[in-house]
């Protein structure tokens, strides 16, 4: 299978200026956000959809996982061991779990297709993630890992917000993909009662490509909720920020908001940032909702 098979559709994002970050007088804009600012990219391509279940499986059913050379040495190295280092958002939690005697990893957690997901006490119904679901429970290594097989890389910060949000014609960032106003059913969220995703307040991902009137101004689906999104780069602050911050060798940045966030996290300029290098998710049982999708 060539690499083009193994990208998927990709949109052309073209090459131009676009405005990145937060003016502060937003309802929910954050200091992690700020100042807003210009930034200056060339063209490139990204993913149209996250990555699928199935797409994933082929990574793994062509030798993905015993690739070495797809891997950074870091992430090879994390791959082989037997210990997982969990983080929560912002490192609110930090906990070992010891998986000695298990073998290198093979799969993402989260890898059956029946799960039950838990959290901020909303519903949790069984149910099973189809080959249309996306792969959720990656560490930042294995989706580093796939975009090398797939011929691509992770979109940096800057990439991932200017397709998910500018508005070219107006130039106008906007708020979510969509526009500028909180609308629930254009993206799985706990607020929204779409079927694909079990409805209002349920905690469950729902196969890509579920809200087309969700879509980005690019054509780009599913870049607010369903699943946080991994970025290339460290996670540290703007140039000019109120509240600087740098953590260079620890954090990656996550983008999009997932299945159980609300308005704020599905922000195309929302910033959170997670142990990514060193981690299999958030939590000992809170990786299901981190994936992401590929650029080149």
């Amino acid at each position: 299978m060539s690499k083009v098979d193994r990208l998927g559709e990709m949109i052309t994002i073209p090459a131009g200026k676009f405005l990145m970050g937060n003016t502060g007088e937003g309802e929910h804009d954050k200091p992690e956000e700020l100042p807003r600012h210009w930034v200056d990219l060339p063209t490139y391509e990204i993913s149209k959809l996250q990555v699928t279940r199935a797409e994933y499986r082929r990574f793994m059913e062509e030798g993905g996982y015993q690739a070495q050379g797809l891997w950074s040495a870091e992430g090879w190295e994390w791959k082989e061991s037997g210990v997982t280092i969990h983080s929560g958002m912002y490192g609110s939690n930090h906990e070992v779990e010891d998986t000695a005697g298990s073998g290198p990893r093979e799969t993402p957690e989260h890898w059956e297709a029946e799960q039950e997901w838990v959290g901020h006490g909303f519903a949790h119904p069984i149910f099973t993630q189809t080959d249309a679901h996306p792969v959720v429970a990656v560490s930042y290594y294995e989706a580093e890992a796939y975009c090398a097989w797939a011929g691509g890389r992770l979109p940096t910060e800057a990439e991932w917000e200017k397709a998910a949000g500018w508005d070219e014609e107006n130039q106008h960032p906007r708020v979510w993909p969509w526009g500028d106003t909180w609308e629930p059913n254009r993206c799985n969220n706990a607020e929204d009662s779409s079927s694909a995703a079990g409805g209002f307040e349920v905690n469950m991902s729902a196969p890509v490509g579920s809200y087309p009137e969700g879509v980005s101004p690019y054509g780009c689906m599913d870049m607010g909720g369903n699943g946080w999104e991994w970025n290339s780069g460290w996670a540290k602050s703007y140039d000019g920020s109120p509240e600087p911050f740098d953590h260079t060798g620890d954090y990656r940045f996550v983008r999009g908001g997932c299945w159980d966030d609300g308005p704020s996290s599905a922000r195309c300029a929302g910033r959170s940032w997670y142990l990514g290098p060193r981690s299999g998710g958030t939590g000992l049982t809170d990786s299901d909702y981190i994936t992401f999708r590929v650029a080149r």
